[in-house]
């Protein structure tokens, strides 16, 4: 009996900690060689050319990749995403710009998932956990390349699930990614002079 009662927290906890440390190992693909993402202030990882001013130059904003949706629809997620990227852009005063000098912004989303669904009456919230990994690039030259790994819950609210919670969940998690990404981009490691 008291073996039984353990069981489940210790398999979930276990099944978090493989889940977290698949997600750690992730980063972004096509690095070239000596680039290597070291612990960020307020991402995850990231990595910074030395003389990159991310205030003095334009930018254009590809669309992500996405590789695994779990729990939701893509075809919701993705604009919600490019969305909420755009929008931190510009509310920081970068420059969205389509001229050919512009900066590329890149990137894969490895992982967005939503969880609890099952358990909501019970629970009262649901989870999300989004892994996101990209570049910003002159070219082929990377200037700045970034990891992170971000989770949220629902507030709590016992009884029926709000109309749109999953979406507005999901608008949360990107909002919360890309302040952590525009902070470590604006707020870390600026040149002198």
């Amino acid at each position: 009996m008291w073996f039984r009662c353990l069981a489940p927290p210790i398999f979930w906890l276990s099944l978090g900690l493989v889940l977290l440390s698949g997600c750690a190992s992730l980063g972004p693909a096509n690095l070239p060689a000596g680039i290597t993402l070291t612990p960020g202030t307020y991402i995850s990882k990231a990595y910074r050319a030395p003389d990159f001013d991310p205030v003095k130059a334009g930018y254009v904003l590809k669309p992500f990749n996405l590789v695994k949706a779990k729990g939701i629809d893509p075809a919701v997620f993705k604009p919600i995403f490019a969305a909420e990227l755009a929008k931190a852009w510009g509310d920081n005063g970068l420059q969205l710009s389509p001229k050919k000098d512009a900066l590329i912004v890149s990137g894969t989303i490895q992982l967005v998932r939503v969880r609890g669904g099952h358990f909501r009456l019970v629970l009262g919230q649901i989870y999300s956990i989004l892994v996101v990994s990209g570049t910003v690039r002159r070219g082929d030259q990377v200037l700045f390349a970034f990891q992170d790994y971000v989770d949220l819950s629902s507030p709590i609210l016992p009884g029926k699930a709000a109309p749109k919670e999953k979406e507005l969940l999901l608008r949360q998690v990107c909002k919360e990614f890309a302040h952590h990404l525009l902070n470590e981009l604006l707020l870390q490691g600026k040149p002198a002079g």
